[in-house]
């Protein structure tokens, strides 16, 4: 179980690094993206803390755009008409049926990632916020998100706000479910 943070104090920080010049420089080459591990327990307050530090981050002409993986998740189901139909007949079809349909139109690299990158090039941010990971869990897996993302570091600074932990090499959902390794993304907690 974790320990309860001072969500605002956690953001406070992650405001005063995004508003440095030097924020995402000097990083060897290695992509700007970054994963702020949260408390999954707090995950509630990190969307309303999202917003905010998007609006303080506007007020100094910094960009940004926020991406909720569930909102987007959903968006995409509506528009490919199979949300109404699955939730009307969820009693009647199979669960692999259920599954398989979600596999198929929730494709990371087919879907999720052009709907991303759609967002990114529409808002040309300096910041793109990305949460939700938890609600669209186990259908989307965060590894397959960020494993898929690095084309958009070339247009911002990309931000995975990930409820569970993260020690520059695993990922641990909830603090329970491991992930894939993955080393790429650079901690935020860790960025002076």
């Amino acid at each position: 179980m974790h320990n309860q943070i001072d969500i605002e104090t956690l953001f406070e920080g992650i405001y005063k690094k995004l508003i440095s010049p030097d924020f995402g420089k000097n990083l060897g080459g290695e992509l700007p993206l970054f994963i702020q591990p949260v408390p999954p327990e707090q995950q509630i307050d990190v969307e309303s803390q999202i917003k905010r530090l998007s609006t303080r981050l506007k007020k100094k002409d910094i960009d940004s755009v926020s991406i909720n993986l569930y909102d987007l998740c959903m968006d995409i189901l509506r528009e490919a008409d199979v949300l109404e139909a699955i939730l009307e007949g969820e009693a009647d079809i199979e669960r692999e049926d259920i599954i398989s349909t979600l596999d198929s139109v929730l494709d990371i690299k087919s879907a999720i990632i052009p709907r991303i990158k759609e967002f990114v090039v529409e808002t040309k941010p300096r910041y793109a916020f990305i949460s939700g990971v938890g609600s669209v869990y186990p259908f989307i897996r965060s590894h397959g998100i960020l494993n898929s993302i690095d084309e958009l570091t070339d247009e911002c600074n990309l931000i995975l706000f990930f409820p569970g932990d993260y020690n520059n090499l695993h990922l641990k959902l909830f603090g329970i479910i491991s992930d894939e390794n993955y080393y790429r993304g650079h901690n935020l907690n860790d960025i002076q």
